[in-house]
């Protein structure tokens, strides 16, 4: 007699967990049988431990006359290859999938196959309700792919329907689940093959009535390792023309609303990460903790959640939870709770509408990709069009690099963007999402999109993707970060996005850190214990040309100051903590008191918050003249009426306005902190002080350029010329065609 379903349960570490799993089962077989029909259990061991082969063998030993058992030992190691192992081997015309720690109600097996005889091109049938017990419950109404409610947006988010199902053998045989080992951070396969029948056209349907009893453990097992698995590359053109997009109607109002705290906290969150882009990453994080405790401790706060899924159920599902709880006992609270039960509901929550719209809009940035905050008018903006320009240069990536900005979009200067490059920002809405769903955002992008290189300037949010999924990040693409400085928070302690994770394990996965300054490669390989070849070290240009020594200047002619004619200063730098403005008042006070005719003009935008006023106070107070905030560089400015330049920062990488000063003929005194000394050889191509707090030295240094003209020629001099040599253009290009393109075949 031909056999009508086989049954198949995977099996691996479920040890006595599979008794009530099996007997579930048996009773869908026996209602199967009564129907008329015949079936098989098949019961696939994979790397099963001892206990749980136990049990399958107990079972095959004692199981019904009715209807046959076999038990296959294999070592596959995935539950998607042991599914298509089942498939390849199965007698029946139907197969129906069962893990090995779940159960079934007794109607789920006979209903399914009476629905698929009717039906007359091929389906798949997922129980129509979700029970999930154990460490978590809550119920899940699963939907059809017939009734058109969920579109393609709603499948790239969650998983629609449970590992369970009835179809027939022919689909699995030719949509068979994909191989994905588990080290690789891929999957789940049932999700993966849900996508792919899908954009083959395949209808997923609900069996009515019928339950799924699914077991949340508390640690380990299938759920617990997918948790934040990754999807790997799919037909996502086909997922849009088989789930259309579905035009969403309004919420009901029989929906429970969220309260307003928890709406207000939502609404606010956008506008305070712009307000507070400019404080440390530490600092953010303790505030955004200290607004939730707030928000929590308001009476009525509570997360939001659908409204129950049911409020009555037929007396076919009351009979599967009386059944079921006979099997498993466990599952008793959760049924008893059954109309107060959290519900949940597979609707995209923004997530799959923005990952889809960016690979809409990159959908050629296949080649290089340079991920940044935005692209503004700071120096890492001007590295990022470095790099981004660099490989736009070379053969390979012309016509195929692309600039992808992750936060503050209204931060991004596009005039800045040439037109060979393409630019796309994330929709703000994803920084409304939660951290761990932005790190998988960014993730699958990277997965769906897979640039043959990566190139992360400053982008927090990528190197935040990159603790957690650097292993796929990586597979098959290039990965280059900057790192540039250690910030300074509190008490001068040093940190960076990257040294935020103390583990650090994603520094193996990469190919290489990126840096601007030996200093700092230096102390980057000693202070992460990295080999030297990890760190590059890649001098910036400021400009595609190289301009003529101006020597038409003040700096190369003046010789005799005074109050009407004075030796001018420019400090070209914004406004905050680190760049240390506090120090030009000291220093107009030192110049001050040794009588010297000097004037101190300060550029730049003011990102001192409530400090700026008391600082704006301090220039007035001393003579200090603050001209405002610039755009387009240092050669925006009339430089050529300046006779210094100065720099007073506490820390640095390598600060591209010194390249710029020195291209254009504007000696420098700066602190000797971070690159700086890269470019500003003491006494060579300018003058050096002990730090931001050496008032004397920087006195010192103004006094010396003041009053000897020849001094300030030779260093004008050979400044221009190490500039020239070490930060052109071309020099740049070579190296990163060198240090990044090469190998790439």
């Amino acid at each position: 007699m031909p056999i009508t379903l086989s049954v198949v349960v995977t099996s691996h570490g479920e040890g006595r967990l599979l008794r009530p799993t099996l007997r579930s089962v048996a009773a869908a077989i026996e209602r199967l049988i009564a129907e008329g029909e015949s079936a098989e259990l098949v019961i696939i061991c994979d790397n099963a431990d001892a206990p749980t082969r136990h049990e399958a063998t107990r079972f095959a030993e004692s199981a019904p006359s009715m209807f046959s058992v076999r038990v296959e030992h294999v070592s596959l190691g995935e539950s998607g290859a042991a599914r298509n192992f089942a498939a390849h081997n199965a007698l029946g015309e139907f197969i129906a999938y069962v893990d090995g720690d779940d159960l079934v109600s007794s109607n789920y097996f006979a209903d399914s196959v009476a629905l698929l005889r009717e039906s007359d091109h091929p389906i798949v049938l997922h129980p129509e309700l979700v029970m999930s017990f154990g460490a978590r419950s809550l119920l899940w109404r699963t939907e059809s792919t017939r009734t058109h409610e969920i579109d393609y947006r709603d499948l790239i988010r969650r998983n629609l329907w449970p590992a369970s199902c009835v179809t027939l053998r022919s689909v699995l045989v030719s949509i068979p689940y994909r191989s994905l080992a588990p080290e690789a951070g891929y999957g789940p396969e049932d999700w993966l093959w849900n996508i792919d029948t899908s954009a083959a056209g395949v209808v997923h349907d609900v069996a009515p009535n019928t339950v799924f009893f699914y077991r949340v453990r508390e640690s380990g097992g299938v759920n617990n390792r997918h948790a934040a698995s990754l999807l790997p590359p799919f037909d996502l053109d086909g997922l849009k023309l088989a789930l259309p997009r579905v035009d969403r109607a309004e919420p009901s109002t029989d929906s429970a609303p969220a309260p307003v705290t928890h709406r207000l906290y939502r609404t606010m969150l956008p506008f305070v990460r712009r307000a507070t882009w400019w404080l440390s990453w530490e600092a953010k994080h303790v505030l955004y903790r200290g607004a939730r405790a707030i928000a929590r401790s308001v009476p009525g706060w509570r997360r939001p959640r659908l409204a129950p899924t049911i409020e009555r159920v037929s007396t076919e599902v009351r009979q599967a939870l009386r059944e079921a709880t006979r099997l498993e006992p466990a599952i008793s609270w959760t049924a008893t709770a059954l109309l107060s039960l959290e519900s949940w509901q597979a609707r995209d929550d923004g997530y799959g509408d923005i990952l889809v719209g960016t690979l809409d809009r990159l959908r050629d940035a296949n080649g290089a990709l340079v991920i940044v905050p935005w692209v503004g008018i700071g120096g890492a903006d001007t590295v990022s069009l470095n790099y981004a320009q660099a490989l736009a240069a070379t053969d390979r990536f012309q016509g195929r690099t692309t600039m992808l900005g992750t936060f503050l979009a209204e931060k991004t200067v596009h005039e800045r963007i040439p037109g060979t490059i393409q630019y796309s920002h994330l929709d703000e809405r994803w920084l409304t999402l939660l951290p761990h769903v932005r790190d998988r955002l960014i993730a699958q992008l990277i997965v769906l999109l897979r640039p043959e290189l990566v190139v992360c300037v400053n982008s927090f949010h990528f190197v935040q993707a990159l603790r957690k999924y650097a292993h796929q990040i990586t597979d098959g693409t290039r990965v280059f970060a900057t790192l540039f400085s250690f910030d300074k928070i509190g008490d001068d302690y040093p940190t960076n996005p990257i040294t935020d994770d103390s583990q650090r394990r994603f520094l193996d996965e990469i190919d290489a850190l990126l840096t601007d300054n030996s200093r700092t490669a230096a102390t980057i390989t000693e202070t992460l214990a990295l080999d030297h070849r990890s760190v590059i070290v890649h001098r910036q240009p400021t400009s595609h040309s190289t301009p003529q020594l101006p020597r038409a200047t003040r700096a190369y002619h003046d010789e005799h100051f005074s109050h009407e004619n004075p030796f001018r200063i420019l400090w070209p730098h914004r406004l905050d903590g680190e760049k240390r403005p506090d120090v030009l008042p000291k220093l107009a006070h030192e110049l001050k008191r040794r009588g010297l005719p000097v004037r101190i003009e300060a550029w730049g935008s003011i990102v001192l918050g409530g400090a700026g006023n008391e600082i704006m106070s301090q220039f007035r107070e001393s003579g200090v003249v603050y001209q405002g905030s610039y755009t387009g560089g240092l050669p925006t400015l009339d430089t050529y009426s300046y006779h210094a330049l100065l720099l007073t920062s506490q820390n640095e990488g390598l600060p591209l306005v010194l390249v710029e000063s020195l291209l254009r003929g504007l000696p420098v005194v700066a602190s000797g902190v971070g690159g700086v000394v890269d470019i500003i050889r003491n006494e060579q191509t300018g003058l050096i002080t002990a730090g931001p707090d050496d008032i004397n030295g920087f006195a010192n240094a103004v006094e010396r350029l003041m009053k000897d003209l020849t001094l300030r020629r030779s260093l004008i001099e050979t400044g221009y010329s190490f500039a020239v040599e070490h930060h052109s253009w071309q020099s740049f290009v070579n190296a990163v065609e060198r240090d990044l393109l090469g190998g790439l075949t």
